[in-house]
């Protein structure tokens, strides 16, 4: 039996019935909570990672980053006590011997060895090679001498991974380190002052001093010298998950006490897309990490996010409710900071994905998200679609743009490629694809030019709106999916609508819809949902009204529909309304995504090829900095884009929260493209300024979402 989902379902109970009523006094006192941590030993929690033959839970790391963000809902100093542990029981599981496996971990998946990391000095934080604690052998023990700091559990544990010099020599320094499983008990080992903080309280950390203190070569971790910096960085990865997954914990708390003040809906609205995607991009990292899959830039990705994310989230909730010491949130806002700061600061973080940035890039197909997990038929439906529209569409995208139009060449195209046959159902004519395989197609048309991608995806959208509803109006799918017949979504404003006995008079004139000039078909959706019809643009009383071109898509020609005293019948609520403008959402978003995916290529090419002050732009932190931001929440929109095609229960809110996420990372992504290149990107020589102006574009497109 799989007991993974009931071990999420204890510590959720655990938090509920115990965390949460005990918290409070517990951290305002900065009390150790020893009742609460006996209750995590005996839920199996310190064993979490440790494999079942050593005694452990056997648990994933998705799973366990699904603990994780449980137990920081409650108080997130509880997952202090068990990830420092869980990294000094991962370091022996992954490089000791067989002997020191036998021997330890047990004790540490029981709870009876309490451990911690014994990593930063003084004068060494997220320089680790820069360490000065020395290791010196003699006979069957090493004497230990050095100072560490930050020590979680360091006063409550007794049984650390500690860091190291044994050849102080060596070149470079990381390889004359080594790492020690260190057993309190022998003296020379002295916890000087426990270290005051900001927040996560209630959990010790402290300074530890070593001086001569005997340390049994038995526990040289994997039994050679030299492998400790290694095997200490290996653990960082799920340490990275871990922070990750605590700061989407910490960040739920904030968003659900906010939403529990009733106040600022859309500000509301804008924190759970953002927890949302911190979640995605933590399990995201996750799952590679099970996969058994390089994930150290993913983890990295995470990390950045989520902390980033906690503290936006809990500065928000403080906004909109306040900082009485009474509520959740203050400590949220105190806790939040840490996140940003543990396994290595944001900054330095930012500059590591970068470089892995410009070292993996075009490593995996299909932007940064790895395509490794998808079936090898969608792979391979992806693969072509970009191989179609880099060879014939961006060629000539620039200057199609400027003239403000799709060539009917190019929709041909896209019509062969089943770019706009993807969701008409099999029986139609159509690819019957599913809706995330849909929105990954749209992105890669939109890497290459946003205006015919908005084209697909209206299309798109009614297609699966009329497969949804059937009846006699499915007999427009095979002409939608063939491009012989283009439709647009013109959502409905409210002061347009009014109901005469059995009929929908509808009479005013639409704001500028993309693509409508052109429309043989138009979909006429009420804003709420709740229903839609899908009517010729030549009906009596329908006059589309050319309006003038876009700030971008200059492509996608609009028109604003003018509507005359035309009568539709009442229709009741209709099961397929709702989905026409939820994958209008998701194609939306796709969008935006395939947009700053162009933008990010083109600033991560830029700043390889451009050189300042003898070197590339790119290895230059400002620029750094920029390009890892990018990336993450590039990333983080396009999880949410996927997450959402599922069109789960919420799906409809799912694909809101999408897009607008989406879209507002599109216009930040392009933004910072154009900082990279500078004065070029400010040129129409450089597709950069097209992009800025197709982002804010997409803002004002059909069936605009709304918090």
């Amino acid at each position: 039996m799989d007991l993974h989902p009931n071990v999420v379902a204890a510590v959720r109970r655990f938090v509920e019935e115990a965390v949460r009523p005990a918290a409070p006094e517990l951290e305002h006192a900065d009390t150790y909570p020893h009742a609460l941590v006996d209750r995590m030993r005996a839920l199996g929690l310190f064993g979490a990672l440790v494999p079942r033959e050593y005694g452990g839970l056997g648990l994933d790391v998705t799973t366990y980053a699904r603990v994780i963000e449980e137990l920081c809902r409650g108080w997130m100093s509880l997952a202090g006590v068990i990830n420092s542990h869980t990294m000094a029981a991962l370091i022996v599981l992954h490089h000791g011997t067989e002997a020191q496996r036998r021997r330890l971990l047990p004790r540490f998946a029981s709870g009876e060895a309490r451990g911690g990391l014994c990593l930063t000095e003084p004068h060494a934080g997220s320089d680790v090679q820069a360490i000065r604690t020395r290791a010196i052998p003699r006979g069957e023990t090493y004497v230990i001498t050095g100072t560490k700091m930050f020590v979680t559990n360091g006063r409550e544990g007794n049984t650390f991974a500690l860091l190291a010099v044994t050849d102080p020599f060596a070149q470079p320094r990381h390889r004359g380190m080594s790492c020690f499983i260190i057993e309190k008990g022998a003296p020379g080992l002295a916890v000087v002052k426990s270290i005051g903080k900001l927040g996560y309280k209630g959990v010790d950390t402290a300074e530890l001093v070593f001086e001569d203190f005997p340390c049994s070569a038995a526990n040289l971790v994997g039994g050679v010298e030299g492998r400790g910096f290694g095997q200490v960085m290996s653990g960082l990865e799920a340490g990275r998950i871990n922070i990750a997954a605590r700061a989407v914990g910490v960040a739920r708390a904030a968003y659900e006490e906010a939403a529990a003040c009733r106040a600022g809906a859309a500000r509301l609205e804008d924190m759970a897309a953002r927890v949302d995607a911190a979640r995605l991009l933590t399990y995201w990292a996750a799952g590679m990490k099970d996969r058994a899959e390089r994930c150290d830039l993913e983890a990295g990705m995470a990390k950045l996010f989520a902390s980033e994310t906690a503290q936006e989230v809990a500065l928000d909730a403080v906004r909109l409710c306040g900082t009485s010491t009474a509520m959740l949130i203050e400590r949220c806002y105190r806790d939040a900071p840490l996140m940003i700061i543990g396994e290595g600061t944001n900054e330095i973080q930012r500059t590591i994905i970068a470089r892995q940035l410009v070292e993996r890039h075009g490593e995996r197909g299909g932007a940064l998200v790895s395509r490794e997990g998808e079936p090898e038929e969608r792979r391979q439906m992806l693969l072509a679609v970009r191989q179609v529209v880099d060879k014939s569409v961006a060629p000539v995208a620039a200057e199609h743009d400027r003239a403000g139009d799709i060539p009917d060449e190019i929709v041909a195209q896209l019509a062969d490629l089943g770019v706009f046959a993807a969701l008409v159902p099999a029986a139609h004519g159509g690819l019957g694809l599913d809706p995330a395989t849909w929105t990954m197609m749209i992105e890669e048309v939109a890497r290459v030019w946003a205006a015919p991608a908005l084209l697909a995806v209206e299309q798109g959208a009614v297609a699966y709106g009329l497969g949804l509803a059937g009846g006699e109006s499915t007999r427009q799918l095979s002409a939608l999916a063939r491009a012989e017949t283009l439709a647009a979504v013109v959502p409905l404003p409210e002061a347009l609508v009014r109901y005469e006995d059995s009929a929908c008079v509808l009479d005013g004139t639409t704001p500028p819809i993309a693509h409508a000039r052109r429309a043989g078909l138009l979909a006429l959706a009420l804003a709420d949902g709740s229903a839609w019809w899908l009517v010729p643009a030549s009906m009596t009383g329908v006059t589309l009204v050319a309006a003038a071109a876009d700030l971008g898509l200059r492509g996608a020609p609009p028109a604003a529909v003018a509507l005359r005293g035309v009568r539709l019948p009442v229709l009741r609520p209709s099961v397929s309304a709702p989905f026409l403008l939820a994958v209008m959402d998701l194609g939306v978003g796709a969008v935006a995504v395939g947009l700053g995916q162009a933008a990010f290529e083109a600033a991560l090419r830029y700043s390889q090829q451009r050189t300042t002050f003898g070197k590339a732009i790119c290895q230059h932190q400002a620029v750094q900095l920029k390009l890892a931001d990018m990336a993450t929440r590039l990333t983080a929109a396009r999880l949410l884009v996927g997450d959402a095609a599922t069109l789960a229960s919420d799906g409809h809110t799912a694909a809101r929260r999408a897009r607008s996420f989406a879209v507002d990372a599109a216009i930040g992504v392009t933004l910072e493209s154009m900082r990279i290149h500078g004065g070029y990107g400010y040129t129409t020589e450089f597709a950069v300024e097209r992009y800025y102006r197709d982002a804010a574009a997409l803002l004002s497109a059909p069936a605009r979402a709304t918090g």
